[in-house]
């Protein structure tokens, strides 16, 4: 059959459609062209969350380090979520963070826990600080500039000015903060990503060490003398002195910490 019939009326030709020309819709494909459906968006996760975890985290960090809790203290997620009014979501990954930071440990069938201190974990850390931190710390004084020379005094001033007052809840965090600019980060990624992790670990420890008599002096002294040569580029006196700040502190520890054998 023709696509088209012609006819003739008053000597002009008109194009009639028939059956055959007419558009057949499909089945499924009815106004496919006019309406099409738009394709379903993937809505991240609400911002609001990771930013309570890092605040939890940092409560939670607190607490641990000031001794508020103790070594062996259970974190129970729905207990810390009432408290902060969230759900368990931002709370379990606060408490992820602080495991990958070696200050929460989680165990099958008991959840998270706070991780114990021994006087066998604080020999061990400061052995391994003995083995890297030294020589970090000297090539970190050859290598900084000015701008580490400041940030260096300034995280010095903060650790000084919160032993002096005997305010100790920060000071963990507050010495690591200060034994890492020593390492020239932005010019030894590497070291001080391996350094990060022992200086964490060490926090309690440097925080509880702080009750020894006669203590607190001592460290502002050694940690005033030890800056004083890094400024002045002094390699091998940087490791020299970094070298017993670390060794008197373990023998120090390892006699407080006795009661754990």
């Amino acid at each position: 059959m023709e696509a088209r019939k012609q006819r003739q009326r008053g000597g002009q030709v008109r194009a009639v459609a028939t059956p055959a020309s007419r558009t057949v819709a499909e089945p499924g494909n009815a106004q496919r062209s006019s309406a099409r459906k738009p394709a379903a968006r993937v809505t991240a996760a609400p911002a609001i969350d990771r930013t309570i975890s890092v605040q939890i985290a940092r409560e939670v960090r607190r607490r641990i380090l000031s001794g508020l809790y103790p070594g062996g203290s259970q974190l129970l997620q729905d207990t810390i979520a009432a408290e902060f009014g969230v759900s368990k979501i931002p709370v379990r990954e606060a408490l992820t963070r602080l495991a990958a930071e070696g200050l929460v440990e989680l165990q099958a069938h008991r959840g998270f826990q706070v991780r114990k201190m021994s006087r066998a974990e604080a020999r061990e850390l400061h052995d391994l600080r003995l083995l890297l931190e030294p020589r970090i710390c000297a090539q970190g004084a050859r290598l900084a500039g000015s701008a580490d020379h400041q940030e260096a005094a300034s995280a010095l001033a903060a650790l000084n000015r919160q032993v002096a007052a005997g305010d100790y809840d920060d000071t963990g965090e507050l010495n690591r903060d200060f034994h890492l600019c020593l390492a020239t980060p932005r010019l030894q990624p590497v070291a001080t990503e391996l350094l990060t992790r022992l200086l964490t670990l060490s926090q309690r420890y440097s925080q509880i060490h702080l009750t020894v008599p006669g203590r607190p002096e001592r460290a502002i002294e050694e940690h005033n003398a030890i800056f004083m040569a890094w400024q002045k580029a002094q390699a091998s006196r940087v490791e020299r002195l970094v070298t017993r700040h670390i060794h008197d502190t373990r023998e120090d520890l390892v006699t407080l910490l006795a009661f754990d054998d």
